[in-house]
C-alpha cells in the first residue's frame, strides 16, 4: 500500500483524520487518477455535512465501489497518517515545483521571476509546516512561560534607544510592525539607527533596508555617533589624532557586530521578504527596518491608488513580522498638514495614505522637534526647557498599551540620540569617556 492508498484508507476509516486531511492536502497532491477521484468525493462529502465511508463515497464514484471497499478494510492501523500527509505534500510540491518551472521561464523581468518563486516557496513552506495546535491549553501555557520569562528579567523584546520608551513598550516585541512617522528632517532615519545602535548593543542582529541613503553614509552616521566627533569635521577629514583613534576604535568593534545594511534603491516588498527570509533561517535577523515605506515598489496595477499600495506595503510588513517572528520598525511620511497648522505637534491622522498604515501598525510612533519649526523653548514635564537637542517621541498607537509621549536629547548633527537630560552634553570631552560603546 503507497502513501496516497494509505491516507485514504485513514480518511475513510476516521472522520477526524478525514477533515485534518482536507484541509491539508489539494488533489493534486495524488497522481493515481483514481485516489484523485475518492479525495475529491471525500472533499464533497465533508462540505455537505456527510460522513465518508464507503456506501457515501462509492456514491460520487460508483465504478471505484470494489476499488473503495479494499481501501477501507486494508489498512491496520491510522497511527502514521501524519507521515503520510507529509509524504504527499512534499511530493506533490515537487511536482508543483517542475510545473511552475515552465511558466517562470517565461516571465519578461528578473523582478517577476523572484517574486513567483518567492510565492511558490512561501506556499510550500505553509504547507509543510504541519498543523499547529490552536487548544487553549497549549496557549494557555504558552503565555505563562512568556509571564515567567518576564517575571526573571528576560524580556522577549529589543530595547528601543529610550530606556523610558522601553518600559512604556515592553521594547521592540517579536511580530510587531512599528510606524516611525515624521516629516522630512525631523529624524527618521537618525531615530531609526538609534534602534540600529541599541539593537546590536544587545548582540542582536539587524537588517536595515534604505531605500534612500547609501550604507557608507549611514555607516558614517553610526560611527559619529559612537566616537562623538564633529559629523562636519569627520565629513571633511579634519580629525586630530586622538578624534582619528576614537573613530578606528569605534569601526573595529562595529566590525563583530551583525548590521546587514542593503541599500539598493529600488526594492520591493517581495524582495525584501526574500531577502529577509534568508537571513532568518542563516539565524541573521532579529531586527526588520525600512526606510522608509512610501519608496518601496509594489506590483504594478493600473487599477491600483497609492492608498491601495501603501495597503498592500503595510500588510506585507504585518506579515513579514509574524511569519519570521521578529520586529518590523517601517519609516514614514507625514502629510504636509502638520505644517499649516498652529500647532505643529503631529496627530496619528497625519500619516500619509494612512488608513492601512494606522491599522496594520501594532505601535505608531510620532517624531517632533520644536527647534525644527524655530521655536525657541519647549514644554518638557511642566517646564519651559531650550529646545535646542530636544526631541519627543508620541506614541500615537500602541495595540497592547498605553499612548502617550517621551522626550530625548540629542547632538546637534543627529548622530546620538538618548534619553532626556535637563542640559544635555554630547561633546567628545566627555561623551565617549562616561559611555564606553564596546
Amino acid at each position: 500500500m503507497n502513501p496516497e492508498q494509505a491516507i485514504l484508507s485513514c480518511m475513510l476509516n476516521d472522520i477526524v483524520i478525514a477533515k485534518e486531511a482536507v484541509s491539508r492536502l489539494e488533489v493534486y497532491d495524488f497522481v493515481d487518477d483514481k485516489n484523485r477521484k475518492i479525495f475529491n468525493a471525500i472533499q464533497r462529502n465533508i462540505a455537505d455535512g456527510v460522513i465518508p465511508e464507503i456506501i457515501t463515497v462509492t456514491r460520487h464514484c460508483k465504478e471505484l465501489a470494489v476499488y473503495i471497499t479494499e481501501l477501507s478494510s486494508e489498512l491496520s492501523s491510522t497511527a502514521n497518517y501524519q507521515e503520510y500527509i507529509s509524504i504527499l505534500i512534499e511530493e506533490g510540491s515537487v511536482r508543483r515545483f517542475h510545473e511552475s518551472a515552465a511558466h517562470i521561464v517565461n516571465l519578461g523581468t528578473i523582478e517577476e521571476i523572484i517574486e513567483r518563486i518567492t510565492e511558490e516557496l512561501n506556499f510550500v513552506e505553509n504547507r509543510l509546516c504541519g498543523v499547529e495546535d490552536y487548544s487553549t491549553e497549549k496557549t494557555v501555557t504558552k503565555s505563562l512561560i512568556s509571564f515567567e520569562e518576564r517575571a526573571i528579567g528576560k524580556n522577549p523584546g529589543i530595547n528601543t534607544p529610550l530606556p523610558n520608551l522601553t518600559n512604556y513598550t515592553g521594547g521592540w516585541q517579536p511580530s510587531d510592525l512599528i510606524i516611525i512617522a515624521a516629516r522630512p528632517s525631523v529624524g527618521k532615519t537618525a531615530f531609526a539607527l538609534a534602534c540600529v545602535q541599541s539593537a546590536i548593543e544587545q548582540n542582536k542582529s539587524v537588517i536595515f533596508f534604505s531605500l534612500e541613503m547609501a550604507r557608507e553614509r549611514l555607516m558614517d552616521r553610526i560611527i559619529v555617533g559612537y566616537s562623538g566627533v564633529d559629523a562636519i569635521r569627520y565629513k571633511l577629514g579634519k580629525l586630530d589624532e586622538r578624534e582619528r583613534g576614537l573613530v578606528y576604535d569605534v569601526a573595529d568593534g562595529l566590525k563583530s557586530k551583525h548590521i546587514i545594511i542593503n541599500d539598493r534603491g529600488s526594492i520591493s516588498l517581495t524582495e525584501i521578504e526574500a531577502f529577509a527570509t534568508a537571513r532568518r533561517k542563516e539565524k541573521k535577523c532579529d531586527l526588520i527596518i525600512v526606510d522608509y515605506l512610501q519608496l518601496m515598489k509594489v506590483r504594478s496595477d493600473r487599477n491600483k491608488t497609492r492608498d491601495g499600495e501603501l495597503s498592500e506595503i503595510s500588510r506585507g510588513l504585518k506579515m513579514l513580522a509574524r511569519d519570521l517572528n521578529v520586529p518590523v520598525i517601517a519609516l514614514s511620511q507625514l502629510n504636509r498638514q502638520v505644517e499649516q497648522r498652529g500647532n505643529k505637534k503631529p496627530m496619528l491622522s497625519d500619516l500619509r495614505e494612512s488608513g492601512a498604515i494606522e491599522q496594520d501598525a501594532d505601535i505608531v510612533l510620532l517624531l517632533y522637534r520644536a527647534a525644527y519649526y524655530g521655536e525657541k523653548e519647549t514644554i518638557v514635564d511642566g517646564r519651559n526647557v531650550s529646545a535646542a537637542g530636544v526631541g519627543e517621541v508620541i506614541i500615537a498607537k500602541h495595540r497592547n498599551g498605553n499612548v502617550g509621549s517621551e522626550f530625548f536629547s540629542h547632538n546637534e548633527s543627529m548622530t546620538r540620540i538618548t534619553e532626556y537630560r535637563a542640559q544635555p552634553d554630547l561633546t567628545i570631552n566627555n561623551y565617549y569617556e562616561t559611555e564606553p560603546v564596546f
